[in-house]
């Protein structure tokens, strides 16, 4: 399988994991050092659907965006 610029999938992916490893890495960051805890601090309410059946929702901080937008840019270098 060659890994194509134009593949949808693996940019959602990217920036999936971004999102996941910088709040993540925030989450860790806040308990290390209590002095940072404002990096786990939402910067919109809730933003998601529920269809009774399946729901989901998600709220972006800061380290996840700059998760995002990293997994952005190591998409466009590979």
């Amino acid at each position: 399988m060659t890994f194509e610029r134009s593949n949808i999938v693996f940019l959602l992916a990217f920036m999936i994991i971004g999102a996941i490893l910088g709040s993540s890495a925030a989450n860790l960051l806040a308990k290390m050092f209590p002095a940072l805890s404002f990096l786990k601090e939402n910067l919109t309410g809730p933003i998601g659907f529920n269809l009774d059946i399946v729901s989901f929702s998600l709220k972006l901080n800061l380290p996840a965006i700059i998760g995002l937008v990293t997994g952005i840019y190591i998409f466009r270098k590979v």
